[in-house]
C-alpha cells in the first residue's frame, strides 16, 4: 500500500513539472509572437515618411518648371499598394542594383521599400499587378523588360516618322523678301511766299498743293542696301498780276533719288548716289506767253560715287538719316527746249552742260515728339567756279491721324546762271528763299 502511495505522488509531481514547463514554453512563445508582431501605426508613419521623402526628391528634379510633371517611375509607391513582380525580382537578388545612375538608384530604393511592406504588413497590399494591368493604365503591348544596357535607338529602329498620307504633298519654299514699300500722299491748302528772284519764278499767294512720296527700299540685313525715293509735288496758286492766266504753278517738282550701298564697316557704306529732278507743269512769265521752265527743261542729274554714313541717334532712334560725301561728283544739266538753254547757264546751240566737283548731301528726320517731325535735305555742289546750295526743311504737325499741317522753309544759293553772274537778274544777291505753310489731309501707306 505504501508503495502504491509513493508511486502515485511521483507521477503527480511529474505531471505538475511537465505542465509547468509547457506553460512557461507557451508563455515564452506568446511573448515572442507578440514581440514579432509589427506596430501598425508606426509602420504606417514610416511608409508615409518615405513617400514624402521621395516626393520631395521628385520635385527637386523639376526646378525649371512652375508645375512639375508627374514622374512615372514613382507610380508604384504613390498609387494604391500592389504586389509588383519587379520588387520581388529585386528582393530575390535577380536584379543588378549596382548601377550608380541616380534615377535607377531611386527606383531600386522604392522597390526595396515595397518588398519590405510585402513582408512586414501584407494586409496593406490589397491589389496585385494583374489588377493594375486590368485597369488599362499600363500598355499591354510592351512585354519586354528594358535592361540598363539596352539602347532606345535599337528599340525603335523599324519605326518611321513619315505620315501615312495617300495624297501627294507639295512643298513650297518661300524666300525672304528684303524689299519694303511705303508712301505718303497729301492734299493741302497753303499760304506761299516766294522771293522775287526765285530761279524758277513765281509769286506770293494762296495755293492748293498735292504731294506724293513713294519709297522702295532693299536691305538684305547683311551688306547690300538700295534705297529709291520718288517725290512728286505740284501746287497751283491764284494770281492777280497775270492777266493771261488765272492759275500759276508754284510748287512744281518731280525728283528721283537712288542710293545703292555696300557695307564697309559699322555705319559706313561704299555707295553710289543718283539724283534726277525736273518739274511737272510749265511756268510762264507774267502777262506773257514766254515759258521760263517746263518738264525736261531743265533736267538736273547728279551722279556721285561716295561714302555714306548711316545716322541713328537717340534711345529710340528719334534722329535718323544719311550723310553722303563725294570728293568728285558729276552734275549734268540738260535743257530740251532750244529757247530755254541760256536760262540755265548753257551755251546757245547746246542742250546740256557737264561739270565735276565735290558734292555733299545730307538727309535727316528728327521725330521731335509724337505730333511733330522735322525732315531736312541739304545739298551742296561746286566746281570751284560756281556753287549750288539747297536746304529743304519740312516741319510736319499731326493734328489728327489724317489732318496735318506742314511748314516748308527752302533757302537756296545758286550763282551758276550767267544772267545772275552778270548782275542783270539777281538784284545784288544769289540767295533765294521760298516758304510754304499748308493745312490739309495726309495719308500714309
Amino acid at each position: 500500500m505504501k508503495r502504491l502511495t509513493r508511486l502515485f505522488f511521483i507521477c503527480l509531481m511529474a505531471l505538475c513539472v511537465t505542465y509547468a514547463t509547457e506553460t512557461r514554453a507557451d508563455e515564452r512563445q506568446k511573448t515572442k509572437q507578440h514581440e514579432e508582431q509589427p506596430d501598425t501605426s508606426q509602420l504606417l508613419k514610416n511608409y508615409l515618411h518615405a513617400i514624402e521623402t521621395l516626393a520631395k526628391e521628385r520635385d527637386s528634379l523639376n526646378t525649371n518648371s512652375a508645375y512639375p510633371a508627374p514622374n512615372a517611375y514613382y507610380y508604384q509607391i504613390l498609387s494604391n499598394p500592389a504586389l509588383y513582380s519587379s520588387s520581388l525580382h529585386q528582393a530575390l537578388g535577380q536584379t543588378d542594383t549596382s548601377n550608380p545612375d541616380p534615377q535607377l538608384q531611386r527606383i531600386f530604393a522604392s522597390r526595396k521599400m515595397l518588398s519590405t511592406l510585402y513582408a512586414r504588413a501584407p494586409q496593406f497590399v490589397p491589389y496585385t499587378e494583374s489588377d493594375i494591368l486590368g485597369q488599362a493604365g499600363i500598355r499591354s503591348d510592351i512585354n519586354d523588360m528594358l535592361q540598363v544596357s539596352d539602347k532606345l535607338a535599337d528599340k525603335v529602329a523599324a519605326a518611321t516618322l513619315l505620315p501615312d498620307i495617300d495624297e501627294q504633298i507639295g512643298v513650297i519654299t518661300r524666300r525672304p523678301n528684303f524689299w519694303k514699300f511705303s508712301g505718303t500722299t497729301s492734299l493741302q491748302f497753303a499760304q506761299n511766299y516766294i522771293s522775287d528772284n526765285w530761279y524758277k519764278g513765281g509769286e506770293t499767294n494762296w495755293i492748293g498743293n498735292f504731294d506724293l512720296t513713294l519709297h522702295a527700299n532693299y536691305n538684305d540685313q547683311r551688306k547690300i542696301t538700295w534705297e529709291n525715293t520718288l517725290d512728286a509735288q505740284l501746287g497751283f496758286q491764284t494770281t492777280e498780276t497775270d492777266e493771261k492766266r488765272t492759275f500759276r504753278p508754284s510748287h512744281n517738282l518731280l525728283r528721283y533719288t537712288g542710293n545703292a550701298g555696300y557695307k564697309a564697316w559699322k555705319n559706313w557704306y561704299y555707295s553710289l548716289l543718283v539724283i534726277m529732278q525736273t518739274q511737272i507743269a510749265p511756268n510762264y512769265q507774267r502777262n506773257t506767253d514766254n515759258i521760263t521752265s517746263k518738264i525736261m527743261s531743265p533736267l538736273e542729274v547728279t551722279i556721285a560715287p561716295n561714302m555714306k554714313y548711316e545716322i541713328a541717334w537717340g534711345k529710340k532712334k528719334q534722329f535718323t538719316g544719311q550723310l553722303n560725301i563725294a570728293p568728285l561728283a558729276m552734275k549734268i544739266v540738260y535743257v530740251n527746249d532750244d529757247e530755254l538753254v541760256t536760262n540755265f547757264g548753257i551755251d546757245k546751240g547746246k542742250h546740256q552742260k557737264t561739270t565735276f566737283g565735290p558734292n555733299i548731301t545730307l538727309n535727316t528726320t528728327w521725330k521731335i515728339c509724337k505730333q511733330i517731325t522735322w525732315t531736312n535735305r541739304m545739298y551742296w555742289f561746286s566746281n570751284f567756279d560756281y556753287h549750288i546750295w539747297e536746304w529743304e526743311n519740312k516741319i510736319h504737325f499731326s493734328v489728327t491721324k489724317l489732318i496735318t499741317a506742314d511748314l516748308h522753309l527752302y533757302p537756296r544759293f545758286d550763282n551758276s546762271n550767267k544772267n545772275y553772274r552778270s548782275g542783270k537778274d539777281h538784284d545784288g544777291t544769289y540767295l533765294m528763299f521760298k516758304e510754304l505753310l499748308s493745312l490739309g489731309l495726309t495719308y500714309n501707306f
